[in-house]
């Protein structure tokens, strides 16, 4: 019998070939039991690290939280005590108050607090919702004989009066027409410096009467080289911080109380300073600190 070494070759390479195999797949499923056994334990350590995280965001949380009421209880003693905050002065200041979407109920206390600090009240000027409407501005147009067609160019024609100090004249066909109402604290009411805007309004959406109105008012102002100040009540239904904000305009969000007063009155006293004051989410501080 002759014996056939291809045969036996091939038979010897299939053994050693299915035992390569069979090691290769044992090694293979020792592997995986334990990259198995890895992965359970990392997802064990995050499992402890996302509990410790959570119980330290909940322990930051009620800090916070107890931080904010004693900063408001704070705030609400500085409100009611009779301590001074600061010697502020508006001797020699003569500002303009400005009230838009109808006269609101703050503006006489913005006019108390500007003439107890010793300032001067140039103007009073209040903008109604008609002096948007194109039907009126049109018939203000034709009353006046100024190229008037739309909300900025009424405010546009507004502060270029009171600049060259005839508006008492030239704004009356604007009363006549219920757009503004315009009375004059001095004078020299054209020689004002800065001026306080009121925005205590009743509306649901401040952008929309931002966009409408405001924005034209402030940017003729600053062309002007005038100071604004944005001014509302902490009790205010909606706020225009934010609106005004955008527009490189310091605002005090609570003028009705002591700090708020204070803030305003340094913000009139400078001149100079662009910030959010108060106590809204929107206030970077609550008053304007020196530095």
């Amino acid at each position: 019998m002759n014996i056939n070494m291809k045969y036996y070759v091939v038979t010897i390479g299939a053994i050693f070939l299915a035992l390569g195999v069979g090691i290769i797949v044992g090694f293979n499923l020792n592997n995986n039991e334990e990259l198995s056994k890895q992965q359970a334990e990392i997802i064990s350590e995050l499992d402890k690290e996302f509990g410790s995280i959570k119980e330290e965001k909940e322990g930051v949380e009620k800090t916070l939280s107890e931080t904010e009421r004693k900063y408001s209880e704070l705030i609400n003693f500085v409100n009611e005590s009779d301590m001074q905050l600061g010697e502020v002065s508006l001797s020699g200041k003569n500002i303009g108050v400005i009230s838009t979407y109808g006269k609101t109920s703050n503006m006489d206390n913005i006019k108390n607090i500007i003439m107890n600090y010793d300032g001067n009240v140039a103007f009073e000027l209040v903008f109604n919702k008609e002096a948007t409407d194109k039907n009126i501005i049109a018939k203000a147009a034709k009353e006046t004989g100024e190229n008037l067609k739309t909300a900025e160019d009424v405010s546009s024609y507004v502060f270029d009066c009171i600049k060259r100090g005839d508006a008492e004249e030239k704004l009356e066909p604007l009363k006549n027409l219920k757009m503004i109402e315009f009375t004059t604290g001095s004078e020299n009411y054209s020689s004002y410096t800065s001026t306080v805007i009121l925005t205590d309004s009743e509306a649901e959406n401040s952008k929309t009467q931002f966009e409408a109105l405001d924005k034209y008012i402030v940017s003729k102002l600053k062309s002007q080289n005038k100071y604004v100040v944005e001014a509302e009540s902490s009790s205010s239904k909606t706020s225009y911080v934010s609106e005004y904000a955008s527009s490189k305009v310091a605002t005090v969000d609570n003028t009705n109380e002591k700090t708020g007063i204070y803030s305003l009155v340094s913000l009139l006293s400078e001149e100079n300073i662009v910030g959010n004051f108060g106590r809204r989410d929107t206030a970077a501080s609550i008053m304007p600190f020196d530095e």
